[in-house]
């Protein structure tokens, strides 16, 4: 019994067993997928161009990839003993179909909630689709890189001029507060540092918002990969408000100083439009030491709740 068994299984490098039940799974939700991708070609094609012409979404095109590349990496943990689950896959694939059809529906929607409309009956379809073939129990192991989907979702207009504006006031603060540490003659105004010879207003594309984003994804996808505590992983994004905050600001002080004091190009230099990327790198690695701290206590940790004698408590 045991030799038939395994000999109708294809082994794989790590020596684990892939049933050829669930490689057929596998190509059925890849065919799915894909077949899912004809069907929604013009509100993808809608969505890809708004996040073409809006820079605080360019971010949404990744978002699939990043999805995608996360599963890859912990696909024996995820699908280790998944049972595909057709009710409820087909359930959440039909919340989407009346999602999609809304904006239709009601002419009054306006344009940007119906594409945000769109895109949520997309990502429906698609956590749909994985439960189909997979099961409740993949998509729960699977629960950040599919979470990760709903930043497909462009955000409500109201609700990213909120977070624009905490942003925005954040980094007026702090930049304020940096200038008077460096020794800077600032008064501040709401918005506007006033400087000697020079006033700056930090304006709402001053807020990072789309930097902001991004290190959030990369946040949580790091998170995902390397941390296995909640509680870090919950630490670790709390920390990302008061650093967008703070890479905002230190990129105000280091253009306002250097138009005061070197040359007033400097604001309006390829510095001032590409010099983004730099400090986004800057908060990056503020991260990157954060996250190994918390892996070496979680390993630690483990290793105290694994002893022999049973000492270490979990």
């Amino acid at each position: 019994m045991t030799i038939s068994v395994v000999s109708q299984r294809a082994r794989i490098p790590n020596g684990k067993h892939v049933s050829p039940l669930g490689r057929n799974v596998s190509y059925g939700f890849i065919a799915s997928m894909l077949a899912s991708l004809v069907v929604f070609w013009a509100p993808l094609h809608r969505l890809l161009e708004f996040a073409a012409t809006n820079s605080e979404f360019s971010y949404i095109p990744l978002i699939p990839a990043i999805s995608t590349f996360l599963i890859v990496m912990r696909r024996h943990r995820i699908f280790g003993d998944s049972n595909p689950n057709p009710s409820a896959g087909g359930v959440i694939v039909g919340v989407g179909i009346p999602l999609f059809s809304l904006g239709r529906l009601f002419p009054q929607v306006t344009s940007g909630n119906r594409l945000s409309l769109t895109a949520l009956a997309i990502v429906a379809t698609w956590w749909g689709l994985f439960v189909f073939c997979y099961g409740m129990r993949a998509a729960r192991r699977a629960l950040l890189p599919l979470g990760l989907l709903l930043f497909m979702v462009p955000a409500p207009q109201r609700a990213t001029a909120e977070v624009i504006a905490i942003l925005q006031h954040g980094s007026a603060v702090l930049a304020y507060s940096l200038f008077r540490m460096i020794g800077v003659p600032a008064i501040r105004e709401g918005m506007a540092i006033s400087l000697p010879r020079l006033t700056i207003e930090v304006a709402p594309e001053c807020s990072g918002i789309r930097s902001s984003v991004s290190l959030l994804i990369l946040t949580l996808a790091g998170a995902n990969l390397y941390l296995r505590s909640p509680w870090n992983k919950i630490l670790l994004v709390s920390l990302l408000v008061p650093l967008s905050i703070l890479k905002n600001a230190i990129r105000i002080v280091t253009l306002s100083t250097l138009a005061l004091y070197v040359d007033s190009k400097f604001l309006s230099g390829p510095l001032h439009r590409r010099g983004g990327i730099l400090v986004f790198f800057l908060a990056f690695t503020m991260l990157v030491p954060v996250v190994i701290l918390m892996r070496r206590w979680e390993k630690k940790r483990y290793r105290v709740s694994t002893l022999p004698d049973g000492r270490g408590s979990s």
